[in-house]
């Protein structure tokens, strides 16, 4: 009896795997044409613009007030529909990686034996908190020494570049063999010191406990902070519910700062869908390096020598994986719900939370350099 029970106990499941497996690709493929379309939507409006531009300028010297009006209202629409354009083509690209990576996955009877020892594995070996955390302490201590080969690639290489690019690779050892990779780089005209505290303040201190309903320390000093925490975040029309565990450290070395984390975040409810079973691991980097202003700034008058400030280059490099545990199975309303959140909450989040570290830049260039002084009288 228990022989048999062990050998017909994947059947079930392995229909389960097939059938989400199914809605997935379906539920993409929708996403993909639905966000076609809102691109040849968006393409056919700039064109619409770019004409009634071009016939309003013919006028502008009888109706010189309306024309100026109406073409910075045209350059303020254009700026918004080039960033959307831009969203949406970031996404598109996401959501045809995600459906492509789908189609090449294994069949499932091929690797049933494998996922039914993974997941009894999963329910045996569950970590306990310590484990957590201490796991992405012996992260944390040692991150630092991955920090040459993590940013020597070539989109690293030109310090003032500035973007911010989402990419969907493979990667083995993730449940949904997927791998979802933000790199960034910017220019900040913020001297290192006033960055650095400003992003510790961010990430490690005030930022959590501002947007967090739970929130508890279990270890915190100048530079590591390790917590719990569970927030709802309503940015718009995206809203989602998390819990989870982090770890932060700060690193100062001769020439940069680096600060790094680890984090184990289990949605538990995306834009009104229901979750449980999925678990997201991310593990991160930022660098921070003082930057000399050019020489043609300070020769040109434009700055006052007397005081001069350094800008701050930023690179920044982040790897979300995902574990699917055994009850995700049954969910099948869950289907698109996470690449939902992973489609959209890439603009959403770096958006919120630019507003969040430019704030608190500006509070931290008073409270360090003063600001009394610089205004003119």
């Amino acid at each position: 009896m228990i022989e048999q029970c062990a050998v017909e106990a994947p059947d079930k499941p392995k229909k389960k795997r097939v059938r989400r497996q199914k809605l997935e690709l379906e539920y993409l493929r929708g996403l993909v044409g639905k966000l076609e379309q809102q691109m040849t939507q968006l393409k056919s409006r700039q064109r619409e613009v770019s004409e009634v531009s071009t016939s309003a300028n013919t006028k502008t010297s009888i109706w010189k007030g309306i024309a100026e009006r109406q073409q910075a209202e045209r350059a303020r629409v254009e700026e918004k529909n080039q960033k959307l354009r831009a969203s949406l083509e970031g996404q598109l690209q996401l959501a045809t990686k995600l459906e492509r990576l789908l189609r090449k996955r294994p069949r499932d009877e091929d690797v049933a034996e494998l996922a039914d020892h993974k997941r009894f594995k999963t329910l045996m070996m569950a970590p306990t908190d310590d484990d957590i955390f201490a796991d992405q302490l012996a992260h944390v201590q040692r991150a630092h020494l991955d920090a040459n080969d993590i940013f020597g690639g070539p989109e690293f290489m030109d310090r003032a570049a500035s973007f911010c690019n989402l990419q969907v690779t493979d990667d083995s050892a993730s449940d949904t063999g997927l791998a979802f990779v933000t790199k960034a780089s910017s220019m900040l005209p913020f001297d290192v010191h006033v960055t650095e505290k400003a992003f510790w303040r961010v990430f490690a201190e005030e930022g959590p406990s501002k947007m967090s309903y739970f929130h508890e320390e279990r270890l915190a000093t100048d530079n590591l902070v390790a917590r719990s925490y569970a927030l709802e975040f309503k940015p718009g029309s995206f809203q989602t519910n998390v819990r989870g565990k982090q770890t932060y450290r700060k690193y100062v070395d001769n020439d940069c700062v680096l600060i790094m984390w680890k984090s184990r975040t289990e949605p538990i409810e995306i834009n009104g869908v229901k979750l449980s079973g999925l678990r997201c691991n991310q593990v991160g980097w930022i660098v921070l390096r003082g930057v000399n202003l050019p020489a043609e700034d300070v020769q040109s008058g434009l700055i006052d020598t007397s005081n001069i400030m350094m800008s701050t280059s930023l690179q920044s490099y982040c790897k979300m994986t995902l574990d699917l545990q055994d009850d995700i199975a049954d969910q099948e309303l869950q289907v698109g719900a996470l690449t939902n959140f992973v489609v959209n909450s890439h603009d959403v989040i770096t958006d919120v939370c630019g507003k969040l570290i430019n704030q608190v830049l500006v509070e931290e260039d008073w409270n360090l350099n003063g600001w009394l002084d610089n205004l003119a009288l």
